[in-house]
């Protein structure tokens, strides 16, 4: 079964995303970018997604905003059985759904709990902690 992929947001953060995975893990032959640009519909890239895809394709859509236009139209997609939307995307998930192919909602949701590890606060200042140990 065909697998294909669609970064979708607003402006050209989908088409960076697209360029840095890209760089990272090579070229994807059924990966796509899409992005709203000013003055633009978001139901155009959603007709766009849908000429592209039929009911013997898995299609993964990875989008910006949860309640933004652009997932909001891209929504009525996941009325097929055979289309996931997920919401949120960045870097670490795009590549970990790609690079191993995921199209099912349990293998994304995996994912997406595996990269939420990922997202932390980091610095190179000592903890308080460590400072009042090196003070006594």
């Amino acid at each position: 079964m065909k697998k294909k992929y669609f970064l979708i947001s607003h402006n050209e953060l989908a088409n960076g995303l697209k360029k840095a995975l890209e760089m990272i893990i090579g070229i994807q032959e059924n990966l796509y970018a899409f992005g709203l640009m000013p003055g633009g519909h978001p139901d155009l890239i959603t007709n766009q997604i849908e000429a592209l895809i039929d009911e013997e394709t898995q299609v993964v859509i990875l989008g910006d905003i949860a309640g933004g236009s652009v997932c909001n139209s891209a929504m009525r997609l996941t009325l097929q059985p055979n289309v996931v939307l997920v919401t949120g995307m960045n870097l670490p998930l795009a590549m970990e759904i790609i690079a191993s192919q995921s199209t099912s909602e349990q293998q994304i949701a995996a994912i997406i709990e595996e990269v939420r590890k990922g997202m932390t606060v980091q610095n190179l200042r000592p903890s308080i902690k460590e400072s009042i140990e090196d003070f006594f």
